[in-house]
């Protein structure tokens, strides 16, 4: 639901919505401005509950969820300013963040410096730091998706499908194909003797799939089997199947889309930054 969530030995969670996670995560982008405003408002209430923790001397957790710069990159691809606003904004709310936990007077004072307008109160005094470390993470990386890299899947495919879940914003990037009764092997053949989608798509069925590790360790389970459908189409660029409203949407040129959940390095790829008292 957003967070941050707070952990202590007195209270199992306490929990604070950012402003944000009160939208749909794949709504219109807010802006730069509001979307680095709700973090900012995150990060200052991470530091309250840390300051509450550190004056009664209690251990805690907190984990803080932000939606950006996902939501903008879905609407706008990777490349677009407002991006670059975003991740340059929630860079120097980290920045901001770790600077605080590393002056205790500072952190229980309440006055968190704004980053952009008092750089030099950023000072940390290594001996008056908290005893914090902080993770910086991601789950998933992204790429952008032009309008020539959106794919139809061709008629005699569609003929031999129930039902075929895919999208531009992710779903399209490893569709889920649900073939009819008995049509299993002419599926195969039809795909196969497609260049555009033999050339740009790996088609396992669901089966090859779990085999080769895709879903995780260990089996399946039972609930999730029949959600998958027979046949899983992975994408091996930035081609995308999508759907024809989709096609309708983004037909021009400059109406890039984001997307995610393939194999490409840029999907998969994460940051991972460990900050430990006495790192810069």
């Amino acid at each position: 639901d957003g967070a941050p969530r707070s952990h202590t030995t007195n209270t199992l969670f306490e929990t604070a919505k950012i402003e944000e996670t009160a939208f749909d995560t794949l709504g219109k982008p807010e802006g730069s401005t509001d979307a680095i405003e709700f973090f900012r408002r995150g990060i200052d209430i991470a530091l309250r509950s840390i300051a509450n923790a550190e004056r009664t001397g209690e251990s805690t957790f907190i984990y803080l969820y932000t939606a950006h710069p996902d939501k903008h990159m879905h609407a706008l691809g990777v490349e677009h300013e407002e991006v670059r606003k975003v991740v340059r904004g929630i860079e120097g709310e980290v920045e901001r963040f770790w600077k605080v936990l590393g002056n205790r007077e500072m952190l229980l004072s309440g006055q968190y410096y704004d980053h952009n307008d008092n750089e030099s109160k950023a000072t940390s005094d290594e001996s008056g730091a908290v005893d914090a470390a902080v993770i910086v993470t991601a789950d998933h990386g992204h790429i952008t998706v032009h309008a020539n890299d959106m794919v139809l899947l061709p008629k005699d495919i569609l003929d031999l499908l129930e039902y075929a879940c895919i999208g531009v914003h992710g779903k399209g990037r490893h569709a889920y194909l649900h073939c009819r009764a008995g049509l299993q092997s002419q599926l195969r053949q039809c795909w196969r003797a497609n260049s555009t989608l033999a050339e740009n798509f790996l088609m396992l069925t669901v089966e090859e799939a779990v085999d080769e590790g895709l879903f995780g360790p260990g089996c399946m389970r039972l609930e999730v089997r029949p959600r998958l459908g027979d046949f899983v189409a992975i994408s091996l660029g930035r081609k995308t199947l999508v759907t024809p409203s989709d096609v309708e949407k983004y037909q021009e040129p400059c109406r890039c889309q984001g997307a995610h959940g393939s194999l490409l390095p840029e999907e998969m790829s994460i940051p991972f930054i460990l900050l430990r008292p006495g790192s810069e």
